[in-house]
C-alpha cells in the first residue's frame, strides 16, 4: 500500500512538473503548433525563425514567419513577416478562451500569384475553410465533443501595416508588379462568437487581406504601368478575371 501510494505521489509530482514545465515554456509550444500544425490548416508549408512569449506578462513576438505556396502555384512562397508583436491577457492563457489584447503585424511581404483556377491566398482561404469544416464547423455553433473544447481566442485589436504585395502569374516567371498595401486593422475578432478557433480567425484575417488587396488594385490599376517589367501590363491582366 506504501509502494502505491509513493507511486501516486511521484505520478503527481511529474505531472505538476510537466504542466509547469508547458506552462513556462510557451513559445516552444507555439513555435512547434505553427510548423506542426500550420501546413495542414493552410495546405502550404509554414517555418518560423524565433518565438518569444512570457507566460507572466503575456508579451511576446514571432520573428521570420514564412508561409509557403500553395499546391498548384511557383512563387517560392505566398507571405513573409519579419515581425510580429503580440500581446495576451495573462491571466487568460490556461482558459478556454484566451484573451489577445493586440497582434500587430509590420511590413509583412506577400505575393499575389493568379494560377489556372484562380490566386494563391484564394487557396488558402479555401484550404482554412475546408480544415474548419473538417474539424467540426464554425465556434458559433458550439458543437459538442473534442471541438468544442479547442481553444478559442478573441483579439480585440488586429493591425498590419506597411504591407507590400507582389502581383505576379505564371506568364512573368517569379517576377511581378509590387505596390504597397493600404494599413488594415481589426478588433474585436470573435467577441460576438465567445471565441473563435485559431483557423477560423486565420480565414477571418485571410479574407481581410484579400478584400484589401482587391480594393488596392482596382483603385490604382496604373500601378501596372509602372512595374518595370516588359510585358507586365498584358501579363498581369489574367489577374482581374
Amino acid at each position: 500500500m506504501r509502494k502505491v501510494a509513493i507511486g501516486l505521489a511521484a505520478a503527481v509530482v511529474l505531472v505538476a512538473g510537466a504542466l509547469l514545465l508547458a506552462y513556462h515554456s510557451l513559445d516552444v509550444i507555439l513555435k512547434f503548433a505553427l510548423e506542426h500544425f500550420g501546413p495542414d490548416v493552410l495546405g502550404a508549408s509554414v517555418k518560423v525563425g524565433e518565438v518569444r512569449l512570457s507566460a507572466q506578462t503575456g508579451e511576446g513576438s514571432l520573428k521570420a514567419l514564412e508561409i509557403g505556396s500553395p499546391r498548384g502555384f511557383t512563387s517560392p512562397r505566398a507571405a513573409r513577416f519579419g515581425e510580429i508583436r503580440l500581446a495576451l491577457d495573462p491571466t487568460t492563457i490556461t482558459d478556454d478562451v484566451i484573451v489577445v489584447r493586440q497582434i500587430r503585424v509590420e511590413a509583412p511581404l506577400i505575393t499575389f500569384e493568379r494560377g489556372k483556377d484562380g490566386h494563391n491566398l484564394d487557396a488558402i482561404q479555401k484550404n482554412i475553410e475546408a480544415y474548419v469544416e473538417r474539424s467540426g464547423g464554425a465556434s458559433a455553433a458550439q458543437p459538442s465533443g473534442a471541438a468544442s473544447r479547442a481553444r478559442r481566442f478573441v483579439i480585440d485589436r488586429l493591425t498590419i501595416r506597411g504591407a507590400k504585395v507582389t502581383m505576379t502569374n505564371p506568364v512573368l516567371r517569379g517576377q511581378g508588379v509590387t505596390f504597397d498595401l493600404p494599413d488594415i486593422e481589426m478588433t474585436d475578432i470573435g467577441k460576438r462568437q465567445k471565441g473563435l478557433r485559431a483557423s477560423e480567425i486565420a480565414n477571418v484575417v485571410t479574407g481581410a487581406i484579400i478584400a484589401r488587396i482587391a480594393q488596392k488594385m482596382l483603385t490604382s490599376i496604373e500601378l501596372l504601368r509602372k512595374g518595370g517589367v516588359e510585358g507586365a501590363v498584358d501579363a498581369l491582366k489574367g489577374l482581374f478575371k
